[in-house]
């Protein structure tokens, strides 16, 4: 998929992240979607709010670390309605 904007990528990835979130609830699955290890790490560094290495420069257009990061959010909101 081609993005033109973040902004794309955010939204895109929130709507993928509500699906893997879905998925972890109803058939207790992991919340990482990945299989490879590089997508993986990708994953837990959004989730993690990790910053961006030197030269990767922005992660901006980054679909994996921006879905790791919307799962985050996701997480975070589910905790704030049961606290």
């Amino acid at each position: 998929m081609n993005f033109i904007t973040p902004e794309d990528v955010r939204v895109q990835a929130m709507v993928h992240a509500q699906d893997d979130y879905k998925r972890h609830i109803e058939n207790n699955v992991d919340m990482n979607p990945f299989s490879t290890q590089g997508a993986r790490n990708e994953w837990q560094r959004g989730f993690d709010n990790a910053q961006a290495y030197a030269w990767e420069g922005s992660m901006d257009f980054s679909a994996i670390y921006q879905r790791g990061k919307a799962m985050a959010e996701i997480v975070a909101a589910e905790k704030a309605k049961k606290d």
